[in-house]
């Protein structure tokens, strides 16, 4: 069994998200990051004195376990570089972090999510890193390209992928058989009839049993709609047509859903939970389905050790829509160099560590961490230390995986897109007036 998975609790705005369970990506400066040279005797030379080295100053948004984690990587960059040594320090505000940048005390590399990378590079915290990876070399072809797509902006790299962020349909195969289903929904028609027929009601109609994935509300319908074949960005990274198929679709299950149980009942039932809990409902065994990602398995399992039976797979697709299998978001915690930079040569060095094999491997993927790179998806670490890491690396892998581009307004453009989508849950607008206010304010912002 899969036994070293680490607790990794999602806080998504998210845009998706606020994560924590990732890493990993690229390869070293000049190829690998600096060793130690052999001896005469075949011997590893020991490394420089830290007093003898240029210092490289790490804050990152780490605590506890993972924080821990993040230090054994960085004593293993330190022990083997002979030019630089970095010096971490938990900062776990991201505002805080970038009042420092701003005044010119912040660190010399930093870490955040891809979805602030369009508002951050906008205005000229973040280095670009292009000249970087063309000067050293660095070969970034075993990164998954969705995560460096999204740590992109306006066509220039300016971060390095930590880790990977999916979001897969989880599922309580009890409620499922207790309804006459013995596998899961590969459509998005099959999942709203199975959701339905497993909602179980009190004798007073509250939800005893909710069968729609309406919690935690702050995942399902952005990833749904993607799904679907939708997303509020359009190829041009504008907002989407008001009359997109997906979007609609998506928005129109979730209201047919309140509607038929009642909006009161579903708020009801959501606020007697709490999300990774004693009383989540999906924890508990009161919600069939769950949009979700790979750290739920380790809550299940390892944190909370609770027996549910439940399976793992793709967020369902349209109907007669099978190659839209597999479509989704792609984001990822991410490392960067602000243009200040004090030390901007001894980060990127310490960068292509950390994001690479051996820095990745220490610090996320041998802990149940999700990783960014092509080859680690195939680590004994990943595969017997991950749970539903089968499903996950599949999806990783998916052709159809997509980033979110990074534009300067995203942080406005959700507030717009996360208000329309409230109105129309709690059923104060239709599906449609929501879409075409989306729209139209997104269209008014991006002006």
């Amino acid at each position: 069994m899969k036994k070293r998975s680490i607790k990794k609790v999602l806080a998504l705005g998210l845009a998706g998200a606020m994560l924590c369970g990732m890493l990993t990506a690229c390869g070293g400066a000049n190829g690998s990051s600096s060793a130690p040279s052999a001896s005469s005797e075949g011997q590893a030379e020991p490394a420089a004195p830290e007093t003898e080295k240029e210092k490289v100053v790490l804050w990152h948004l780490w605590t506890g376990v993972e924080a821990g984690y993040l230090d054994d990587a960085v004593a293993a960059y330190n022990a083997q570089s002979d030019k630089y040594y970095v010096e971490a320090l938990s900062v776990p505000d991201s505002q805080k972090i970038m009042v420092a940048i701003q005044s010119g005390d912040g660190p010399d590399i930093t870490d955040d999510f891809t979805n602030n990378i369009g508002a951050y590079a906008s205005k000229g915290i973040m280095l670009p890193l292009d000249d970087y990876i063309a000067k050293n070399n660095t070969d970034l072809s075993d990164i998954i390209p969705s995560t460096l797509e999204a740590c992109k902006y306006e066509g220039k790299t300016y971060a390095l992928p930590a880790g990977m962020n999916l979001m897969a349909l989880f599922y309580n195969k009890t409620l499922l058989a207790e309804a006459g289903y013995t596998e899961p929904p590969k459509t998005m028609e099959e999942m709203y009839e199975m959701a339905v027929n497993t909602t179980k009601l009190n004798p007073d109609g509250t939800i005893d049993v909710m069968g729609y994935p309406d919690f935690p509300s702050v995942y399902y319908t952005d990833n749904f709609a993607a799904a679907l074949g939708g997303g509020w960005y359009d190829e041009n990274g504008k907002p989407a047509s008001p009359d997109n198929e997906g979007n609609l679709m998506a928005l129109k299950y979730a209201v047919m859903y309140r509607e038929k149980f009642g909006v009161e009942n579903v708020a009801k039932f959501g606020s007697a939970g709490k999300y990774l809990d004693p009383t989540d409902p999906f924890l508990a065994g009161k919600q069939t389905f769950r949009v979700d990602g790979n750290w739920l398995g380790a809550n299940i399992n390892d944190t909370f050790k609770v027996d549910v039976d439940y399976g793992c797979t793709f967020i369902p697709y349209p109907e007669g829509h099978e190659e839209l299998k597999g479509r989704g978001i792609a984001s990822s915690s991410m490392f960067y160099i602000p243009s200040n930079s004090k030390n901007p040569d001894g980060a990127y060095d310490f960068l292509t560590f950390i994001c690479g094999p051996e820095g990745t491997m220490l610090q996320s993927v041998s802990h149940g961490g999700f990783p960014s790179l092509l080859s680690q998806l195939e680590s004994d670490e990943f595969v017997n230390g991950s749970y539903n890491s089968d499903v996950f690396a599949e999806l990783a892998a998916s052709p159809n995986l997509f980033a979110l581009p990074n534009v300067p307004q995203s942080t406005e453009y959700n507030t717009i897109i996360k208000e329309e989508v409230e109105l129309a849950l709690n059923l104060k607008q239709t599906p449609e007036q929501a879409l075409q206010n989306i729209y139209d304010k997104g269209s008014e912002l991006f002006k």
